[in-house]
């Protein structure tokens, strides 16, 4: 059924190079063929897509994918498939150039899974990265004037030691409020 549900779909995704979000791309490289992913990247010394490579395609969690499709199977289902966008969920605008801007408009699903998950990062970074990312993100997709279904990835920890449901109720005293139909 999610597979049906994904064909024809263009997925961006945040927070790739990430443990969950390699493992989402997998996932969806994996169990949903017939969708394409825009993968939002922090370029760093290396670019967005050697990025992808080097830190998500070459992960052993693709081992299977790739012995199943073989070296070169791989790599042209990757290139098919795989966007890599120079981004960063900290800047306004999540720092995209004019076709990152387009390719991020062009998606019908959202999942934003960038996270700060160290819990010694400097109370800043993780602010810039926890608090105000999705903020940002959800202020770019407006900005472009889309809606597409936004997913959005939180931690385990958010509860404390709170057991059971801990159901989120929407906050829009809240200063990082953004009007948006999420649904």
């Amino acid at each position: 059924m999610i597979p049906e549900s994904l064909a024809g779909r263009r997925i961006a995704i945040t927070g790739s190079t990430g443990f969950l979000g390699t493992a989402l791309v997998e996932r969806l490289l994996r169990s949903a063929p017939n969708c394409e992913l825009v993968l939002i990247v922090r370029p760093g010394r290396r670019g967005a897509e050697r990025r992808v490579e080097r830190d998500i395609l070459r992960n052993d969690a693709f081992d299977s994918l790739r012995d199943s499709l073989g070296p070169d199977g791989f790599a042209e289902m990757a290139a098919r498939r795989i966007t890599a966008l120079a981004g960063d969920v900290t800047v306004d605008g999540l720092g995209l150039d004019d076709n990152g801007r387009a390719a991020l408009a062009a998606c019908d699903i959202v999942i934003h899974s960038a996270a700060a998950v160290s819990f010694d990062s400097p109370l800043d970074q993780a602010i810039e990265v926890n608090l105000l990312g999705p903020v940002r993100v959800v202020e770019a997709l407006s900005e472009l004037g889309v809606t597409p279904h936004v997913v959005t990835v939180s931690t385990c920890y958010v509860a404390g030691s709170r057991r059971g449901a801990a159901p989120e109720e929407p906050v829009d005293a809240s200063p990082f409020f953004v009007d948006v139909d999420w649904r």
